[in-house]
């Protein structure tokens, strides 16, 4: 994705999150009489007419005004989902919906189809649908009768494979590492020996574009579940991420060769996910029984269900690791911007950060991205550069310390405290460059 469209859909990004906050109060808001929602209890007949009983005229030209209120809040609020929806970075017509209770949730259900909605998707451990509309009036209508059912009223952030900005671009600020690495970055991490059995008994899920048949990866290593559905050839990305991981070659092959890699496809062939499809692939991920969820791919929008996906693997002991961005942005993308994410920004060969990668303060940690050797589809081997590529060797690293023995709640500890200090700033590379224990 060519970086200035990157940065509109970033900035966009941030307007919505804004737009929708004012949004979702004024469904909140819209539930009560408009003297509630403006703070006043209204007062009794007797209060206001304290000797005399009201004229019919006088209740119908009230009714008639209270009519007139609500249908004009129902319009502004018609017209701030048009306008939302008309906005880059998000998907258009779509709302993400979480629900207080299930009972709630059942019931939107069954009234989605009577008012024209189409639910795309959803989840009753997380209580949240992925909801498309056509009518913004009938969508308005129904957040501001059922709003006192909804937790959260959301938007539904495209999602992508992270480009790289044009070297013309570099970032003066930015340590600016450009030195590649021109192999897989295996010396770099402590890599070392025979690596056969290194990830045996682990399965790490790949959520990304795909991974098609290569060399380096066995069939019987990899299941696919396609949550896209297109019909589209994957492009390469995919394939590129699970050969860093579990590529079985002793030179440029990946961290981890025994590990057991599912393929949850969840980005078409140019690269584009959406927040609720990465939500789905990490509930699928824990469904399946992977222990490490690698998200390769983010997106500058802060969504509540993919929070909400993000908790529910961890409290099930599934470590999520997240590229932070080649944005040059001082802040990580999502989901790598979560709390208790392994966020991976990327460093050169020189163990500078790369002058693509985003920063941020809750950085966890840096791994080569400069120059990397990996597969791709139609079974070629390519170098590239990314937090992507940063990402699927740190998942790689933590498929082997399971297959070691490590418990799954220590090993972000772990990682930190083996990280190899660069002297750089910990909102650029966090605590290190991502180093095997030594056995």
């Amino acid at each position: 994705m060519n970086s200035w469209l990157k940065s509109i859909l970033i900035l966009s990004a941030l307007i919505c999150v804004l737009s929708f906050s004012i949004l979702g109060w004024l469904a909140m808001q819209t539930t009560a009489t408009p003297e509630a929602a403006a703070g006043r209890k209204m007062p009794s007949w007797n209060q206001m007419f304290p000797s005399t009983q009201p004229s019919q005229d006088f209740v119908n030209a009230a009714l008639d005004q209270a009519a007139a209120a609500a249908a004009r809040t129902i319009d502004e609020l018609a017209e701030r989902l048009r306008r939302l929806s008309e906005a880059p970075g998000v998907k258009a017509n779509e709302l993400l919906l979480t629900f207080k209770s299930e009972e709630a949730m059942k019931a939107f259900r069954e009234r989605a189809a009577r008012q024209g909605f189409q639910i795309l998707h959803d989840d009753p451990r997380l209580l949240t649908t992925r909801v498309r509309y056509s009518d913004a009036s009938a969508m308005a209508q129904e957040l501001r009768a059922n709003a006192d059912n909804l937790d959260n009223i959301g938007l539904n952030y495209v999602a992508w494979v992270p480009g790289l900005p044009d070297l013309s671009q570099v970032d003066t600020n930015n340590a600016g590492g450009t030195a590649p690495f021109g192999s897989s970055g295996l010396d770099a991490i402590g890599a070392k020996g025979d690596r056969s059995a290194w990830g045996a008994g682990t399965k790490v899920a790949v959520l990304d574009t795909g991974v098609t048949a290569h060399s380096l990866l066995r069939d019987s290593q990899v299941t696919h579940i396609d949550l896209v559905n297109d019909g589209q050839v994957p492009n390469g990305h995919g394939t590129a991420m699970a050969s860093l991981i579990a590529g079985d070659d002793a030179q440029d092959g990946g961290v981890a060769p025994a590990s057991q890699i599912l393929d949850i496809r969840v980005a078409d062939t140019k690269g584009e996910s959406n927040t609720a499809l990465v939500a789905q692939g990490i509930m699928q991920a824990v469904d399946e029984g992977a222990v490490v969820i690698n998200i390769s791919l983010g997106t500058t929008g802060d969504s509540a269900v993919l929070r909400k996906a993000v908790e529910y693997a961890q409290e099930r002991g599934v470590i999520v690791v997240a590229a932070a961005g080649n944005e040059q942005q001082t802040a990580l993308a999502y989901p790598a911007g979560y709390e208790g994410v392994i966020s991976v920004a990327a460093v050169d060969a020189n163990g500078n950060q790369a002058f693509f990668s985003n920063s941020g303060e809750t950085l966890t940690l840096a791994a080569p991205g400069v120059g990397i050797v990996s597969g791709y589809s139609d079974n070629r081997m390519v170098v590239s550069s990314g937090t992507s590529q940063a990402t699927a060797i740190t998942s790689g690293v933590i498929s082997t310390m399971l297959s070691w023995g490590y418990p799954a709640k220590n090993i972000p500890q772990l990682l930190t405290r083996n990280a190899r200090p660069t002297g750089a700033p910990a909102n650029q590379v966090g605590a290190g460059i991502v180093q095997l224990p030594q056995r």
